[in-house]
């Protein structure tokens, strides 16, 4: 035997071996709309003879198994051989191949194995599953016999993952593939692999378990799903009919020791957290009455569901794997598991750390009910209704139950219960009443929002049904351009709880019902909201470009626009609370403040603001901004103590930060939402604040303030950093991440200043690559210097490099070689500080520097430091992930100043 057949044997048997260990029930399934030829019964016996062969005790005996189980299937498939459904039949006799070759490899039984794979790899995507394995067995034989190296069989596999993409085999194949890829050295290709899982099979209860089971991970970031019925009878479809809450999923069993104790324990938190989260009983017992009795008897509130299968059911091998314990969703519906092994962990982590502030879910809630849908603009009252339109003071009626943003996200869930169930009283009266009116789509639109209002905030999907039921009569009838928008809306919502597992589809016709490639922004936007419900990641991503691309400043879309840009929302969408130790999470939560900085806005807003002074004059933004960056600070007159010393330490700490910037390039403005002169002066006065005072009229009545996303500015300042051109190129809504509320004032100011900072940088480095590309060399020079003093124990950050990196360039533009040497020597020194500290870096933007340098070399006469330079430039071996330093280094190398090459 050849050395090269003996590792191809080697191969196929260790591939076998890793498609044993992913195996999913996929052999009993039919897709749909499709004909079977073979009887599901014959099918159906072949499994049971498959079966059958971990009876056998001996090796013989399982060999003889093997052969007459696929012997059994060819002859089905010989009497029915273009059946769509004998791919079924190939799947089982594959199983038993593959079980037969690994207890005898020789070429007679590789040989079977291969003209069965042949069949197999023959079917369409439907089959797409039970395709796989031969597919990946075919890929594995023609690899191995072109004596393929680990790189090569990488590729393939990613092409394999690729193609895989959409079909019924995509989880099955990114399984397989996380278990190849670590064999074969490809450790960037795992990583993308775990993260296809966790994006696009988070609430996949048969790969949460095999991840659980096979993935070496201390916690994952899963997506709750499922319908349970609660124990009146009614089901519940998670994560739809908790959108935009905090829930606790808690197992438990009354057989564990004191397990009233454990109860008791979660009782305690609910108390220290009122209205912050809902909570829902998963009795593993199976009793009855899903242990409703108990829990009131243990004065619990919460919600009862039936848990079919106990310990056995999917979702507590997903989810639990072991009890007492709860399981925390966020708004989002996602929870972070554990496995068993640190169980000790999770005790000492209390359930209540990182919980979301009411705020921030009543925001979440009004998105995912369709507030702005039925939103009220001024344009609204310049409409020329008809005769026999609604009256004007019943829309106003109705109206005035849809409380607009931000005071919406001020409204307490049973406030904001009572205004839908109002709303959806007064609209039956009023359909009712104005039967024949040409306009009553504007009164079922609002019902059917507030039905969904209704749903959302009190867990009842009959109110569901019933806005579904509206929706299809508002669609049966003639409608303006855009007024179905609200009823396609509530019938994706309804499509969705029944079943999310195709929401492109969904999401795209939801587009073409409204108008295709006319469709107008707000359907977009609707589309982006309810891509977050079917947790689908890309197409959310897709919607929301296209809404920022067309929105065109609709007030309508104001909140729905503000959401997509906040940096904490885009840093949180599609993932669990942090639960972490605070050291860990403190660190990630300075990055959500900096988001940013790490991934630019495509679309940032522009600031057009007219502002009163104290004085009674006008000031306007950018017309106002004298060429300086500009920091505009929102504030409520604070009505807390705390909030109060809070705002003075923001606005403090935004003067100092104008006060030392080199250049006097920094303006801070704070901007009252309020039109008292008098309490403005006062407070400007007792806080001894030297900044501009201005304030903005009309309050938070002001369409400035859902424009620009201005939150809660009476608890934190609502800070927007603007460009001399009105851009504005970073801004902090007030609405902060749990976990660094939860680190305190100080630690909230300190991470708020680091914002504010890491954005002043981010500005005049691009300023400054402007004024390179306009040849304002002088300028440049000073920009690239920094914006603030030289500290005395200064520590290279990550623009340290890039700015001396443009420094060298501007030298070598004025040919002053001996100063762009030292620019491009420091660029080397700081970038091998930042990456690598101690050890050279040798990454391409090391090579880089060293080829300039290198030339550099060249203007001086020194041919031989030039050669070395060159020498160690070749030595290059990695490139650092893409960043806002790489980007501005590649846009400086493409300034193509000669020298810099």
């Amino acid at each position: 035997m050849t050395p090269h057949l003996t590792k191809y044997r080697l191969h196929l048997a260790c591939l076998a071996l890793v498609l044993t260990s992913v195996q999913i029930s996929s052999a009993q399934q039919t897709p749909q709309a499709l004909p079977v030829h073979i009887s599901d019964s014959d099918i159906a016996a072949l499994q049971a003879e498959f079966a059958q062969l971990n009876q056998k005790s001996s090796s013989s005996s399982k060999r003889r198994a093997c052969k007459s189980t696929v012997r059994s299937g060819a002859a089905l498939i010989k009497d029915a051989p273009t059946a769509p459904n004998r791919f079924r039949v190939l799947t089982i006799m594959l199983q038993s191949q593959k079980r037969l070759l690994l207890m005898d490899n020789d070429e007679r039984n590789r040989k079977n194995l291969f003209e069965i794979c042949d069949q197999l790899a023959q079917a369409p995507d439907a089959y797409a599953e039970l395709r796989l394995e031969a597919d990946l067995l075919l890929s594995d034989r023609e690899l191995t016999l072109k004596d393929a190296d680990i790189k090569e069989r990488a590729l393939a596999l990613a092409a394999l993952i690729k193609r895989y993409r959409e079909t019924p085999g995509e989880a099955k194949s990114l399984m397989i593939a996380a278990l190849i890829a670590p064999k074969l050295d490809a450790f960037d290709l795992e990583k993308e692999i775990i993260q296809a899982m966790s994006d696009r099979f988070a609430g996949d209860p048969v790969v949460i378990g095999w991840r659980r089971k096979h993935l070496a991970v201390s916690r994952l970031d899963v997506l709750f799903t499922g319908t349970y019925m609660r124990a009146d009878g009614v089901s519940l479809s998670f994560p739809l009919d908790t959108m935009g809450h905090t829930s606790l999923m808690y197992f438990w069993s009354q057989e564990t020791p004191d397990f009233e104790k454990h109860l008791a324990a979660v009782k305690a938190m609910q108390l220290r957290c009122p209205g912050q989260v809902d909570f829902y009983s998963f009795n593993v017992d199976q009793l009855p009455d899903a242990g409703e009795k108990i829990l009131r008897a243990q004065g619990l509130d919460w919600t009862p569901m039936h848990l079919p299968g106990g310990r056995r059911s999917s979702a507590y091998r997903a989810y639990a794997t072991q009890d007492p314990l709860g399981v925390r969703v966020n708004a989002h519906g996602h929870a972070y598991v554990h496995p068993s092994f640190i169980k000790a962990f999770v005790e000492e982590m209390p359930m209540e750390q990182d919980l979301d502030d009411v705020r921030y879910l009543a925001q979440m809630q009004s998105l995912f009910i369709g507030d702005f849908l039925v939103a009220h603009t001024d344009a609204d009252n310049k409409v020329e209704r008809s005769a026999d339109a609604v009256p004007p003071e019943t829309l106003d009626a109705i109206q005035a139950c849809f409380v607009a943003a931000p005071m919406r996200y001020r409204l307490t869930s049973e406030q904001a219960l009572a205004n839908y169930t109002q709303a959806e009283t007064l609209c039956r009266a009023a359909i009712e009443k104005h039967a024949a009116a040409s306009d009553l789509w504007r009164v079922r639109n609002r019902r059917i929002i507030a039905l969904v209002g209704m749903w959302n905030l009190a867990t009842e999907p009959k109110h569901l049904e019933a806005a579904a039921e509206e929706a299809r009569a508002v669609l049966a009838t003639e409608l303006p351009k855009g007024a179905d928008v609200a009823a396609q809306f509530c019938l994706v919502k309804e499509a969705f709880r029944l079943d999310a597992n195709d929401p492109k589809s969904v999401l795209s016709n939801l587009i073409e019902k409204t108008g295709a490639a006319e469709a107008p922004a707000f359907a977009y936007a609707t589309a982006a909201i309810l891509a977050m419900d079917a947790n689908a990641i890309e197409f959310h991503a897709k919607y929301r470009q296209m809404v920022l691309e067309t929105h065109n400043d609709n007030p309508m879309l104001w909140p729905v626009v503000s959401f997509l840009l906040d940096q904490n929302h885009t840093f949180r969408l599609f993932k669990a609370n942090y639960y972490l130790p605070p050291s860990r999470a403190r660190r990630v939560v300075r990055g959500a403040l900096r988001i940013n900085a790490r991934k630019p806005v495509q679309t940032p807003r522009v600031l057009n603001a007219e502002f009163k002074t104290l004085s009674g004059d006008t000031l306007v933004l950018p017309r106002d901004a004298k060429g300086k960056l500009t920091f505009v600070l929102f504030i409520e007159p604070p009505t807390d103590e705390a909030d109060a010393t809070f705002q003075d330490g923001i606005v403090k700490q935004a003067t100092q930060l104008a006060d030392t910037h080199v250049r006097q390039g920094i303006d801070v403005i704070v901007a009252f939402l309020s039109d008292d002169a008098n309490a403005v002066n006062a407070l400007m006065k007792k806080n001894a604040w030297t900044c501009q005072a201005v304030m903005v009229p009309g309050g938070l009545k002001n369409p400035l303030v859902p424009q620009q996303g201005i939150l809660w500015a009476d608890r934190v300042p609502n800070i927007a950093l603007v460009h001399p051109d009105g851009t504005v190129v970073w801004q902090i809504s007030g609405l902060l991440h749990p976990q660094l509320k939860s680190e305190g004032v100080g630690e909230t100011t300190h991470t708020m200043v680091l914002g504010m900072q890491t954005h002043i940088d981010l500005s005049e480095m691009d300023i400054s690559l402007k004024a390179l590309q306009q040849g304002k060399l002088q300028d440049a020079l000073q920009l690239l210097a920094g914006p603030f003093p030289r500290p005395v124990r200064f520590q290279p950050t990550r623009w340290s490099a890039p700015r001396h990196h443009g420094r060298a360039l501007v030298y070598i533009a004025l040919k002053n070689w001996d100063a762009a040497l030292i620019e491009i020597d420091a660029a080397i020194e700081t970038h091998r500080r930042v990456y690598t500290n101690k050890n050279p870096c040798t990454c391409q933007r090391m090579a880089g520097f060293r080829l300039i340098k290198a030339n550099l070399h060249d203007q001086l006469g020194q041919a031989d430091q030039a050669k070395d330079a060159r020498e160690l430039a070749a030595t290059a071996t990695k490139t650092h992930l893409t960043s806002p330093y790489t980007v501005f280094h590649d846009q400086l190398n493409a300034l193509k100043i000669e020298g810099s090459k």
